[in-house]
């Protein structure tokens, strides 16, 4: 409808209350186009002065001597943002595709709205409780039942070479957001997949397929939002702060071991924003990394957006 009437010219009391309109829809573009700004403006004392290298060295320096003397580089929480994300990615996405699965295919309409209730209870719940269970529940279940053993019986991989101390991790966060971005991948993932027409699911069924084959091919209708949602769960896994702070462990560290305590971008803002205008470009690098932050949650947003959108074409 909105592409209709913007192909024929308003009437008067229309255009009237369209211009009305028009400031405060104006006003989200430009909330968005001043946190950029500001964002910007001050990180780019920290990467002019350190330069690439604020993206390619992990160090973290301060020092209240001078500037001299001090140095950030943030590729330690750059490496703990993507791969706590993509773990995140990895787990959610077929978790999520089972719980649609299970939720539109093998239940009836009353189990159906609560399992549904459920979910989106789950995506409304203050992210500090995830947390805080995380830290109390999950780190010691995963340390004794996860961690331990399979240090002990495959020590000479890489990603399980390094003993599990604390049970606080780059896995621990992994899983912690998966947990998190489930209700949001599901929830997009549902919305396309009933908007399938019927007369698709009738031609399936049709052919004799089984609930495997059924729940492959109508997956494969609607690949775009699968990857749509994937790209968004990606996107909000990178951002969460607070959960995170509590399960990674805080430390700057590169290690293949997913065993090993890490930082996030977010988890590093979180813990160093506070005293941070007690040394010289402290604030500044917490702002790049914030910066970085923007770039990819943004550019994944608009992938996603993209994604959907092909879905809601083909479908309606």
């Amino acid at each position: 409808m909105g592409s209709r009437w913007s192909s024929i010219s308003l009437p008067k009391y229309d255009r009237g209350f369209y211009l009305s309109l028009l400031p405060f829809a104006s006003l989200i573009f430009a909330i968005f186009l001043a946190l950029t700004y500001v964002i910007a403006s001050a990180s780019y004392p920290s990467i002019s002065k350190f330069g690439v290298k604020l993206f390619t060295e992990n160090v973290w320096s301060p020092s209240e001597m001078g500037e001299e003397f001090v140095r950030y580089g943030l590729l330690a929480p750059l490496y703990g943002t993507v791969i706590t994300s993509s773990l995140a990615a990895i787990i959610a996405l077929p978790l999520s595709l089972s719980t649609v699965y299970l939720v539109e295919e093998m239940t009836n309409s009353r189990v159906k709205e609560l399992l549904s209730t459920a979910i989106d209870l789950m995506a409304g719940l203050p992210t500090v409780l995830y947390g805080l269970w995380g830290l109390d529940v999950m780190i010691p279940f995963l340390r004794e039942n996860l961690m331990k053993p399979l240090h002990s019986a495959l020590p000479w991989l890489p990603l399980f070479s390094c003993e599990p101390l604390s049970g606080a991790s780059i896995l621990s966060a992994g899983i912690l957001l998966a947990i998190m971005i489930i209700p949001f991948m599901h929830s997009l993932i549902q919305d396309a997949y009933r908007s399938v027409p019927w007369i698709y699911r009738e031609a399936i069924l049709s052919i004799g397929a089984n609930r495997y084959e059924y729940y492959k091919m109508m997956i494969s209708l609607i690949k775009p939002a699968v990857f749509g949602s994937l790209l968004l769960g990606i996107g909000r896994a990178s951002s969460e702060t607070v959960a995170v702070t509590l399960v990674i462990g805080n430390a700057f560290n590169i290690s293949f071991c997913i065993f090993a305590p890490g930082y996030t971008i977010p988890s590093l803002i979180a813990n160093q924003f506070s005293e941070s205008n007690f040394y010289p470009y402290m604030q500044s690098t917490l702002y790049a990394g914030g910066l970085v932050l923007l770039i990819v949650g943004a550019l994944f947003n608009a992938l996603a957006l993209l994604m959907m959108r092909k879905v809601r074409k083909l479908y309606g």
